[in-house]
């Protein structure tokens, strides 16, 4: 699947009106209904819509640019262990092309459109790169409008793209198995949003591999606020029997993760093992060491920049996507 500019059409389509209305309010005739035409003008101003000829004469212009949009704050976004990484990776590949990259991050974790927005208007970049955890149906329908060649990072849940993504199932799998052979049984999940993607994927690999151990799951979702996070640990923790493994699916839950659990009095690994999907260079500092599942993040963002590129320049990719393995780091805090 290609990107292409959308055509009247097509914006036919979106506002669920008939092509002649379109083109009535490009050309401000007659016989259209109020509510209609500011319907299909608001469309239209949203998109940032052009004719076709201009907007194939707008696409002849090389930018040099090519924009990364994170669907998250700043602050969140560079204080994280993943996007700093990935963020890197891309800037190196694309200096290697003489392009420039332009970050886009959303204003607040409510306005996840802000960071589309302000990159996409006025076509500054040839090309974007965008996280699949928050992206729907309509920052779909914005990129295919403008024509942008786009590479997500991650799976969308509603859309067969190019893109690229860490094994997500098979990372979970291998971390709950480590854990299952050190002799748990009863292992909890602290989750991230349960509608990402990356989170499903997780969940469905430690859930398959207890059930087919016989084991029951226990999983809670959270947000990665470390708040909700700490709160959720010791609800998990809570039941009874109590868990004796803790598998936290997300770098960023770590920290709060451990947090809950000294406030409640408990020692890693004597009383609880705790691993977590997302590996960080400090994590052989903490006391114990940190068993995780580390992703190839450099990879991720080297793969995801070959791909636009090779779209950008109008080649066919090799591959329409790439899943690439994780691997588990086995340290002390599991107990073994």
């Amino acid at each position: 699947m290609t990107s292409t500019h959308l055509t009247i059409r097509d914006i036919a389509a979106l506002a669920k009106v008939s092509k002649g209305t379109v083109s009535r309010v490009l050309n401000d005739g007659p016989g259209v209904g109020e509510e209609t035409r500011k319907r299909v003008l608001k469309l239209i101003n949203d998109l940032d819509y052009q004719p076709n000829a201009a907007a194939q004469g707008l696409a002849a212009k090389r930018t040099f640019n090519i924009g990364v949009i994170i669907p998250h704050t700043g602050n969140y976004s560079m204080a994280s262990a993943y996007w700093p990484v990935l963020l890197t990776a891309i800037t190196e590949k694309a200096a290697e092309k003489n392009f420039n990259v332009l970050l886009s991050t959303a204003r607040s974790e409510e306005d996840v459109d802000s960071a589309y927005r302000s990159i996409l208007r006025g076509r500054r970049v040839d090309g974007v790169i965008v996280s699949a955890e928050q992206f729907g149906q309509k920052q779909l329908a914005e990129l295919l409008f403008k024509g942008f060649p786009f590479v997500m990072v991650g799976r969308s849940s509603f859309i067969a793209h190019y893109f690229v993504d860490v094994d997500n199932v098979g990372g979970a799998a291998e971390v709950t198995k480590h854990l299952i052979k050190l002799g748990h049984h009863n292992i909890a999940m602290l989750a991230g949003p349960e509608h990402f993607p990356s989170v499903i994927e997780r969940v469905a690999g430690y859930q398959a591999t207890m059930s087919a151990a016989g084991l029951k799951p226990s999983i809670a979702h959270c947000s990665y606020l470390a708040t909700t996070a700490s709160e959720s640990v010791k609800a998990l923790l809570a039941q009874r029997p109590a868990p004796t493994a803790l598998f936290v699916a997300a770098g960023d839950l770590a920290t709060p993760a451990i947090r809950a659990t000294t406030e409640l009095g408990l020692t890693i690994p004597a009383d609880l093992a705790l691993v977590t999907f997302d590996d960080h260079p400090f994590y052989e500092y903490f006391s114990p060491p940190l068993t995780a599942v580390s992703q190839p993040i450099q990879m991720l963002g080297q793969a995801a920049a070959d791909l636009l590129f090779a779209l950008i320049e109008g080649r066919q990719p090799e591959m329409t996507n790439r899943i690439l393995p994780s691997k588990l780091v086995i340290r002390r805090s599991c107990g073994s």
